[in-house]
C-alpha cells in the first residue's frame, strides 16, 4: 500500500497509525485515531496491519497510552528496526469490535460519502473530507459541480444525520454555499 493510497473498508475501521519505534525492544508509537482510547487500551486483542500484500494479524501484549499516544507491545514485532519499517502502518478493527456509541454519536468515517441535504430537502452535494479542528470538525462538501463548501459541525448548522440513508441536514446560513 503506498502511503498516500488510503482504502476504506466496508467491515474494517481505520483505529490508528504507526508512527514509529518506541524503544529498543519492538514497541510501537500509534497515533490513536479515537476519542476514548482507553475503551480499546482495555478490549482490543488484536489489529490488522495494512501492508503491500494485505493485512498482518498483530496480537495485543500491552497497550497503554503515554502523552495521547498509543504505547504498543505485540508479538510478531520484537525489535526497533522491524519496528521503523512498519512506520506509517494503518491499524485498522472489525466494524465488530468498536466501541459501542449512544444513540446521538457516529463514527467520523460514517459521515464521509453522506448526501447533504438542506432543511427543504434540496440536494447541495456529498460529504468528501472531514477535517478536524481544535474546536470541532469541518466537512468538506462537494457539490455536483465541483466546487466545495464547508460545514462546521458544532454550532446550529448541521440538524441530524441518519445513519440508516447516509444523509447529513443542515441548516446553512447566509453565505455558507455561495463564495
Amino acid at each position: 500500500m503506498s502511503e498516500t493510497e488510503e482504502i476504506d473498508y466496508p467491515d474494517l475501521t481505520w483505529l490508528g497509525t504507526i508512527i514509529g519505534p518506541h524503544g529498543v525492544q519492538g514497541e510501537l508509537k500509534v497515533y490513536p485515531l479515537t476519542d476514548n482510547p482507553d475503551f480499546y487500551c482495555n478490549s482490543l486483542k488484536f489489529f490488522l496491519r495494512e501492508n503491500a500484500k494485505g493485512f498482518d494479524t498483530i496480537n495485543i501484549k500491552s497497550l497503554k497510552i503515554h502523552k495521547r499516544i498509543w504505547i504498543l507491545k505485540c508479538k510478531e514485532c520484537g525489535d526497533r528496526n522491524l519496528a521503523e519499517s512498519w512506520k506509517k502502518s494503518r491499524l485498522l478493527v472489525n466494524d465488530n469490535n468498536l466501541r459501542p456509541l449512544d444513540d446521538d454519536e457516529v463514527f467520523l468515517h460514517q459521515i464521509r460519502g453522506a448526501v447533504v441535504f438542506d432543511s427543504r430537502e434540496k440536494s447541495l452535494g456529498e460529504v468528501v473530507e472531514i477535517i478536524e479542528t481544535g474546536a470541532g470538525h469541518v466537512y468538506t462538501v462537494q457539490q455536483p459541480n465541483g466546487e466545495e463548501f464547508l460545514v462546521p459541525s458544532s454550532g446550529n448548522i448541521v440538524q441530524f444525520f441518519d445513519i440508516q440513508n447516509k444523509k447529513l441536514v443542515i441548516d446553512p446560513i447566509p453565505g455558507l454555499i455561495e463564495s
